[in-house]
C-alpha cells in the first residue's frame, strides 16, 4: 500500500499561496475603487449641503454679544463675572495695570469676543 498523501501537501500549499498572491492585488484594487466611490459621493453631498444651506449670519449682531456700555470698573468686573466666567478667571490673574488695560479695551470695544481675546493677550504678557 502506498503511503497516503495529505490533501494539502507542499504542492497544494504552493498552488494555494500563488493563488492568494494573484488575487490579493485584485482585491486591494477593488477596495481602492470602493473608497474612491465613497469619497466622490461624500464630496457631492458636501457640495449639495453647502449650496443648499440658507445664508444665516454666524453671529447675529444683538446686544447679547456685548457688555453693557459705560460701566465703572467695579460694574465691569461684575459683568465679566456674570457674562464671561472664563475671562473673569483670567481677569483675576492680572495685575492692577493689566486690569486697567482690559477695562480700557472694554471702553473702546464692548464686544465679548474682543474682551476675551484681549484678556488672553494680557495674561500672556502681550502689550
Amino acid at each position: 500500500m502506498s503511503p497516503s498523501r495529505p490533501p494539502f501537501g507542499p504542492a497544494a500549499r504552493g498552488g494555494l499561496s500563488s493563488l492568494l498572491l494573484l488575487t490579493v492585488p485584485l482585491l486591494l484594487g477593488a477596495d481602492d475603487d470602493f473608497l474612491r466611490e465613497i469619497e466622490d459621493q461624500a464630496r457631492r453631498q458636501a457640495a449639495t449641503l453647502v449650496t443648499n444651506s440658507p445664508t444665516v449670519p454666524l453671529v447675529p449682531d444683538t446686544g447679547a454679544d456685548r457688555l453693557e456700555t459705560e460701566l465703572d470698573p467695579a460694574a465691569f468686573e461684575q459683568a465679566l463675572r456674570r457674562s464671561l466666567p472664563g475671562t473673569y478667571t483670567i481677569y483675576q490673574q492680572l495685575n492692577t495695570k493689566r486690569k486697567q488695560q482690559l477695562y480700557q479695551a472694554y471702553q473702546s470695544d464692548n464686544r465679548l469676543t474682543n474682551i476675551s481675546e484681549r484678556a488672553a493677550q494680557l495674561l500672556s504678557g502681550k502689550p
